[in-house]
């Protein structure tokens, strides 16, 4: 009898205990879009987020790593954003900023298909005649939870054989749709 007491005491502290509230569920953080008009969509992993980084050098970091699992070579994007002062509800690539005495995008794109194969934006028009590289990035909302936004850009393929910048290929990344954790305040000194 004091073998099935035990039996059922130690049932019950474990129901309870399994029972128990493990406090709030994290939300279904996504991302979407469509790359030359086919539609993805893609739940975001635990290592998916917007991580906002003060420097010290005048301008200030946005990265926003959008990732679906451990499995970072394909099906990732990520955006780069480089920004002066408060953070704005919109930016466009092609607005220069000044890193370290040069003229730069404010945004960077970075994406991998299911593949793998790597489509980038990263040039200035203004300083790299023929190239067309565009994007842009909207925050529509800003949560405790985490930010909502939307982006599109115009990228290209890097391993493309092209002497002429206004030769390559155009890739589309439209409708792009997002909802991140928020990673803030990080400070380089």
């Amino acid at each position: 009898m004091k073998r099935i007491l035990t039996v059922f005491l130690t049932l019950t502290i474990f129901g309870l205990f399994s029972s128990c509230d493990r406090g709030p569920e994290r939300p279904d953080f996504y991302y979407r879009f469509k790359f030359n008009g086919v539609q993805k969509e893609f739940k975001a992993s635990t290592d998916a987020d917007i991580t906002f980084i003060e420097t010290q050098f005048g301008f200030n970091l946005a990265t926003f790593t959008m990732v679906t699992g451990r499995n970072t070579d394909r099906n990732a994007l990520v955006i780069g954003l480089r920004y002066i002062g408060e953070l704005q509800t919109a930016y466009q690539m092609q607005t220069p900023i000044m890193v370290n005495n040069v003229l730069s995008t404010t945004l960077t794109f970075f994406f991998l298909d299911e593949n793998g194969k790597p489509y980038l934006a990263t040039l200035l028009q203004s300083e790299n005649p023929g190239a067309l590289d565009d994007g842009r990035v909207e925050f529509t909302a800003i949560t405790p939870e985490g930010s909502y936004g939307t982006f599109e850009a115009i990228v290209f393929d890097p391993t493309e054989e092209t002497s002429e910048l206004s030769a390559r290929q155009i890739y589309r990344i439209t409708d792009g749709e997002f909802f991140l954790p928020n990673v803030s305040s990080i400070r380089t000194e």
